[in-house]
């Protein structure tokens, strides 16, 4: 007989499959042109060291987050600024529309975090090599409110306010609980990151940018409504994305490796005219 996978490993199992779907619909969609030896062969030449960086990041942030936050918990003072404000967002509340949400925060939010990177990079690697830095520094600039200012989500602090992502299902509650310190709302990455996919969607084309900023709008409004995050957490998180944005806007991810060969005549669009598919093994 075999035994029951544990909780937390169907829910992770449910964000690979989901992610990748999504993944696949993206590219059929907004990179129709695109093979998936293609993307295979340039993530393993060059993507995987910018995604790697951010995954690593990531990885990273949240596990420090796990071991070292401070014990006394800063929430009554976002309380104290914003009071009750967030009830608003769960004034009218229904299974329909909390499956919506869930999927969005759940599902929406890495596709649209990775998938722009992707999408961008067919139009030009250097503004997808930027995105990746914006999201790697984004990220670490969270860290430190991570540590010493630990946040709780308004579900576990205000009683009129019902944790709808978190009792949606035993494994998703099981999956967040594993994953999750629960005590880093402030500020919102899922906001923050989301709002930087979006901000450099346009480089991806105008269609694509129309889409990446509903979504965003969807997944912070998805922050508030599940019982997650506090307004303040995404008040904060804009001035962090506009400090990401502006050092990614300053710096080339290549000119930080030493060993690059970057050189003089290269350029991020082919010679000889245009081409009828994106170069996704180019640097």
């Amino acid at each position: 007989m075999v035994a029951p996978l544990a909780l937390e490993t169907q829910f992770s199992l449910f964000m690979f499959v989901s992610t990748v779907a999504v993944l696949a619909l993206g590219f059929r969609v907004s990179v129709p042109g695109t093979s998936l030896r293609e993307v295979l062969v340039g993530f393993l030449r060059t993507d995987w060291k910018y995604i790697g960086v951010a995954w690593v990041i990531t990885a990273g942030v949240n596990e420090a987050a796990h071991r070292f936050h401070a014990d006394r918990l800063y929430t009554d003072v976002i309380y104290a600024a914003e009071g009750s404000a967030v009830l608003a967002f769960q004034a009218v509340t229904a299974p329909s529309i909390t499956l919506v949400m869930s999927v969005l925060y759940l599902v929406g939010f890495p596709f649209l975090v990775l998938f722009t990177y992707f999408a961008v990079k067919a139009k030009s690697p250097r503004e997808a090599r930027r995105y990746a830095l914006a999201y790697a520094c984004l990220t670490l600039s969270a860290l430190p409110f991570f540590l010493l200012v630990p946040v709780g989500i308004t579900a576990y602090y205000l009683p009129a306010v019902d944790p709808l992502l978190y009792d949606l299902h035993p494994v998703i509650g099981a999956g967040i609980a594993a994953t999750d310190t629960l005590v880093k709302a402030f500020p919102s990455l899922h906001a923050g990151l989301s709002v930087l996919a979006a901000l450099y969607a346009r480089e991806a084309g105008r269609r694509y940018a129309r889409g990446a900023w509903v979504l965003a709008a969807g997944i912070t409004l998805s922050t508030l409504y599940l019982g997650i995050h506090w307004l303040s957490d995404i008040a904060f998180v804009v001035a962090l994305v506009a400090l990401a944005y502006a050092v990614s806007r300053l710096i080339d991810p290549v000119d930080l490796n030493p060993f690059s060969s970057r050189s003089p005549r290269s350029s991020d669009s082919p010679s000889g005219g245009s081409r009828s598919r994106p170069e996704f093994e180019r640097r």
